[in-house]
């Protein structure tokens, strides 16, 4: 398995989130994919010879949650090494996760997601390769 390290993976069913996220970096020189759902996100992993080395993770999506998610991708070898920063709107979902280490998380961040908390978290856990143009 081939990890990029400057490739992150976004999943969030929300639109105006996912794309926020998204930009904020690319603005800080990362390359980034996005997906809506859960499912979609996995099937993109399975098929891709190219892993992420960050997948920031919506908890609660319909049909499959970031918590199913995760489990299904820690049952696969190829995929669960890949960290997973938890991302969610509902703040004791997130303080559960982060007090038990529940499915490994590397960490948790709240929504709305600030810009440099979430470029402070992502640059701690994979430093960008490329530099930002703007």
């Amino acid at each position: 398995m081939a990890t990029d390290r400057s490739l992150i993976l976004v999943v969030d069913d929300d639109e105006t989130m996912r794309d926020a996220m998204v930009a904020v970096l690319e603005s800080a020189g990362y390359e980034v994919i996005a997906e809506r759902t859960a499912r979609q996100a996995l099937a993109l992993l399975q098929s891709s010879a190219a892993k992420p080395s960050l997948i920031l993770l919506d908890l609660v999506m319909p049909g499959m949650s970031g918590v199913e998610f995760r489990a299904v991708q820690l049952q696969d070898a190829a995929l669960a090494t890949i960290p997973v920063v938890f991302v969610s709107a509902f703040p004791n979902t997130l303080d559960a996760l982060q007090s038990t280490g529940r499915l490994g998380a590397a960490a948790v961040l709240g929504k709305p997601v600030d810009a440099r908390d979430l470029l402070t978290l992502v640059g701690r856990l994979c430093p960008p390769l490329r530099s930002s143009t703007s």
